[in-house]
């Protein structure tokens, strides 16, 4: 699992906080902003006008390796809408 680490900031998920200790159970990687990354998003918020953080999902979902790909959210509509429909989204 990878979570963009824009998606923690939003969630206010510190790993540090104790609080957290049941979400840190799986093993689960941080997906940092480099340059191409953040450019893409840029691109799809100047789209959308979706917000960072689901932004960063969708670049996320697009830039994987190939195969099955599905994005965990509660915000499927915005979700869908910023990857173009082409990664499946479910909604939690």
């Amino acid at each position: 699992m990878v979570v963009p680490a824009a998606v923690r900031v939003e969630a206010g998920w510190d790993r540090s906080d104790p609080r957290s200790a049941v979400a840190n159970r799986p093993t689960i990687d941080d997906h940092f902003l480099d340059q191409a990354s953040a450019n893409q998003a840029a691109q799809i918020v100047r789209r959308t006008g979706l917000t960072p953080a689901d932004t960063h999902v969708a670049v996320v979902a697009l830039t994987a390796p190939p195969g099955d790909v599905v994005v965990l959210t509660s915000d499927t509509p915005d979700i869908t809408r910023a990857t173009d429909g082409r990664v499946r989204v479910v909604r939690v």
